[in-house]
């Protein structure tokens, strides 16, 4: 992989992608998507979206039911962009809330995500050009809360056992499932 930002090319050649697949997305247009593990955060200059793999006490995998049933990695990452001021364990815990009304505590970096745009610049779009970089959480359930929902980002959500979850993910983008797993099986949460 190759980019024209030093900083950005030493975390990828430090942290290597296990999986590259191209996606289009309204805004940004077609893209080349890496994942990767990591317990680093990026730079902070491409840093977009804070997302989490979130795990009951149970040891039970949150699992989003968008309309595209694909296996996805997008059916386990839950999140969003940062506010003004907030931290990425903060933007994580807020967005998990309004996404699905749980209350979580992240427990640590566990991957990342690198979007690179193929396509021009688009006015509407204002995530770093060309690269942006999505750090990646394992987190674990506090409580449930319904009035932390924002019904506009509200997703379908159930927990699956981790096997279940395992088997309804593609087979390439079960490392970060794993990650998190791991993660929080060391952590005392």
């Amino acid at each position: 992989m190759t980019t024209h930002d030093e900083a950005l090319q030493s975390y990828i050649e430090v942290y290597p992608p296990h999986h590259e697949f191209r996606e289009t997305w309204p805004v940004q247009g077609e893209m080349i998507v890496r994942i990767g593990l990591t317990n680093t955060p990026p730079p902070v200059h491409v840093s977009s979206s804070i997302l989490a793999i979130v795990f009951d006490t149970k040891n039970r995998v949150l699992f989003l039911w968008p309309s595209d049933k694909s296996g996805n990695i997008s059916h386990l990452l839950i999140g969003g962009r940062p506010n003004l001021g907030e931290s990425p364990e903060e933007t994580a815990t807020r967005e998990v809330g309004e996404e699905t009304g749980w209350r979580i505590l992240p427990v640590g970096i566990i991957g990342y995500r690198h979007f690179h745009q193929l396509e021009p610049k688009s006015k509407k779009s204002d995530r770093p050009y060309p690269d942006f970089v999505q750090l990646i959480y394992a987190a674990r359930t506090v409580s449930h809360d319904p009035d932390l929902l924002i019904s506009s980002d509200q997703i379908p959500a159930t927990f699956l056992e981790l096997s279940n979850a395992l088997e309804s993910t593609n087979q390439k983008h079960r490392p970060l499932l794993i990650a998190a797993a791991n993660a929080l099986a060391k952590s005392k949460v």
